[in-house]
């Protein structure tokens, strides 16, 4: 494998789902709020979280929401939420394949972290050291 990290065209990605800028849960409880036809207010009451929780989280403020509170809105609407398993995954080939994407990603983090810091611009401002 090549090297990773940027313009290398190659990029450290999570290996259980797409990053995007919200969690995909949110869409599923949004559509399963939406057939049970009621409110905001009243699914807040019946799952024990504040309106703004649900507000936010359905409005698109909240991106990361607990899993505490997928929980108790899946208990409010009379679902049970947990791990669900589609296929069993062929561990003999993914984890050396995870196992070296790992590695490439922890030789970069190191890379970055020996990287020489760049030199700031101080606008004729003393840095603090002088007296």
């Amino acid at each position: 494998m090549g090297k990773i990290g940027h313009n290398s065209g190659m990029l450290w990605l999570h290996r259980s789902y797409n990053n995007v800028d919200k969690d995909p849960e949110i869409d599923v409880f949004r559509t399963k709020y939406q057939k049970e036809r009621i409110k905001e207010s009243d699914l807040a009451v019946l799952a024990g979280l504040s309106l703004s929780t649900v507000k936010n989280m359905f409005g698109g403020k909240t991106r990361r929401p607990h899993h505490a509170t997928f929980a108790k809105m899946a208990g409010a609407m009379g679902y049970k939420y947990g791990l669900q398993r589609d296929e069993a995954p062929n561990y003999d080939r993914e984890i050396p394949k995870a196992r070296e994407q790992f590695k490439l990603h922890r030789a970069l983090l190191a890379k970055r972290k020996n990287r020489k810091p760049s030199k700031k611009k101080t606008n004729g401002k003393s840095n603090g050291n002088a007296r």
